[in-house]
């Protein structure tokens, strides 16, 4: 039996949580575990994700405030366990059944094992024989330039030979798109173009925030500047894994 599971990732955006883990019952197959990892979170007018959690009836993991990595982090190590994972950050919203389907299928067809929303810059198609093998099992792979955070399907592979986010990176940036990268050295994208999303998932999953609310209220210059140098030095290394811990 193939085990499914979401994980949202949250940080003070209270006001949209609720409503999203709703979404996500709605919409994923039946079965799936659903997590929400927060990083800390103040309360909202007396709410915290606590409360959340207990009225949607949600598995909850949580801990101090320490950044985007870390709070993912939390996910993988909840959800471990699934075969097939999708991570979602706290301004995505999933309008229709049928987004995770669509990454499956895709995954067991394609054997790319992380498929990601990317940058709005699409890019032209480099294999076309792969996109018409997917059109055949109406699926339609959308390529870009880098991959976004906000949204990840990946397989339980992923976890297994790129294991974490490196926990050098603290607060906002460059956390996923190292880990991406790790993925994508490893051997587990099956596609020179790396970075690719499924139109049929996609259209399925309505960005709501973005840069409203959530740590985007505060100044974040210090922590991309530093996380930027982070990157710089783990470059150098062109390492694989690392261990998941939960902190």
């Amino acid at each position: 039996m193939i085990r499914r599971g979401i994980g949202i990732a949250s940080y003070n955006r209270l006001d949209k949580l609720g409503d999203i883990v709703e979404a996500v019952k709605k919409t994923a197959p039946g079965g799936t575990k659903i997590v929400i990892a927060d990083d800390g979170s103040d309360t909202l007018n007396g709410l915290s994700v606590s409360q959340i959690a207990k009225e949607t009836n949600t598995i909850l993991v949580q801990g101090p405030n320490l950044g985007v990595g870390a709070n993912k982090n939390r996910l993988l190590w909840a959800l471990q366990d699934m075969h097939l994972l999708c991570i979602l950050e706290d301004d995505l919203i999933p309008i229709a059944k049928g987004f995770f389907e669509s990454y499956e299928a895709a995954a067991v067809l394609s054997g790319i094992h992380h498929f990601a929303r990317v940058q709005d810059k699409e890019v032209d198609e480099t294999v076309p024989a792969f996109t018409a093998y997917l059109k055949e099992a109406d699926l339609t792979p959308i390529y870009g330039p880098s991959p976004r955070g906000d949204l990840t399907f990946l397989t339980a592979q992923v976890i297994q030979t790129v294991g974490a986010f490196n926990p050098l990176f603290r607060g906002a940036g460059y956390a996923h798109g190292e880990w991406s990268q790790r993925v994508a050295r490893a051997g587990l994208i099956n596609h020179p173009l790396r970075w690719v999303d499924i139109k049929e998932a996609r259209d399925k999953i309505v960005q709501i925030g973005d840069t409203e609310g959530g740590r985007w209220n505060t100044d974040v210059n210090d922590q991309l500047r530093r996380n930027a140098q982070v990157l710089k030095q783990l470059q150098r290394k062109e390492y694989t894994f690392c261990d998941l811990v939960l902190e």
